[in-house]
C-alpha cells in the first residue's frame, strides 16, 4: 500500500450511493479514497489510473490475495476475526480497564508500564514483550496529543479502538476485489454492509470511529514518524467532518 501524495478531497460518484444502508457502510471506508482522490459513495470506485491487472497485483503483493476466495477470507479476518493480541489492542485495553475503576478521572499515563508489567507478570511474558507494549503506549500517547492538535481527537476522549482501521480497510478491499475481477458488485456489497454494521457497533459516532481509524493506520504502518500515513488519514477525517457535502455531515450515525 503506497503512501499517498494527493490533497484530500471529497469526491462523489453521481450515480452512486447517497442514502441508505450502503450508503452509511460505504461512508464508514470514506478515509482512503478521500485521501487518495477516489470516490466514496460507488462500487467499483473509479480507477482512472490502473487496470483489473494493476489492481490483482496490488492485491498480490499487499495482502496475498491472488483469487476471489482469497479476497472473501481476508475480507472476513478484517470484520470477524478476533482483534485481541495486537500490542495496540493491549495497551488501549489495559488503559480502558483502569479508567473503568475510577470513573470520572482522567487517566495518569505515567501508570501505564505499571499495568504493562502487572499484565505481563500474570501471563508469564518475557521482557521483550514488556518492552514492545511499553513502546506501543508510549506511541498511542503520542499519537492521540498530536491528534487533539490536529482536531481529530477531542482533549480528555481516548481512543478506545483500533477497530475501525479493520472496518475501513474493508470497505475498500470489497470495492478492490470487483477492481480486480475477482468478485461483483452484489458480493462487495454484501461485505460492505457487513464491515459498515460492525463499524456502526463499535462505536458511537463518526468522529469515533474517525479517530479510531487515524490512530489504528498510524500504528500499523507509521512507527511514531508522523509521516503521511498519519497525516493523510488526518486530512480526510478534515474534509469528512467539515465539507457540507460530506456523508458524515449528511447521515445519522445510527441507521
Amino acid at each position: 500500500m503506497g503512501l499517498f501524495r494527493r490533497k484530500a478531497v471529497l469526491r462523489t460518484d453521481p450515480h452512486g450511493f447517497f442514502q441508505g444502508p450502503l450508503a452509511h457502510a460505504l461512508a464508514t471506508g470514506a478515509h482512503l479514497p478521500t485521501a487518495s482522490g477516489g470516490v466514496w459513495n460507488a462500487v467499483p470506485a473509479s480507477c482512472a489510473c490502473c487496470d483489473a491487472r494493476e489492481e490483482r497485483d496490488k492485491l498480490r503483493d499487499s495482502w496475498g490475495i491472488t483469487d476471489a476466495a482469497g479476497w472473501d477470507r481476508a475480507l472476513r479476518a478484517l470484520v470477524e476475526g478476533p482483534h485481541r493480541g495486537s500490542a495496540v489492542a493491549t495497551v488501549l485495553e489495559l488503559r480502558g480497564q483502569a479508567a473503568s475503576r475510577t470513573p470520572g478521572q482522567p487517566f495518569d499515563a505515567g501508570t501505564w508500564p505499571d499495568l504493562i508489567a502487572a499484565w505481563c507478570w500474570e501471563r508469564g511474558a518475557g521482557p521483550g514483550l514488556y518492552e514492545q507494549l511499553v513502546t506501543s503506549a508510549a506511541q498511542v500517547w503520542e499519537y492521540e496529543e498530536r491528534m487533539v492538535r490536529d482536531g481529530v481527537l477531542p482533549r480528555g476522549v481516548p481512543v478506545r479502538t483500533v477497530r475501525a482501521y479493520d472496518f475501513g480497510r474493508a470497505v475498500n478491499l470489497a470495492r478492490w476485489g470487483v477492481n480486480a475481477g475477482y468478485a461483483d458488485e452484489r458480493a462487495a456489497h454484501a461485505h460492505i454492509l457487513r464491515a459498515g454494521a460492525a463499524s456502526m457497533h463499535h462505536h458511537g459516532s463518526w468522529e469515533e470511529m474517525s479517530a479510531g481509524f487515524v490512530l489504528g493506520r498510524a500504528m500499523a504502518f507509521d512507527e511514531g514518524a508522523f509521516g503521511s500515513y498519519y497525516t493523510d488519514s488526518a486530512a480526510a477525517h478534515r474534509v469528512l467532518v467539515s465539507d457540507p457535502h460530506s456523508p458524515w455531515r449528511n447521515l445519522p450515525w445510527r441507521m
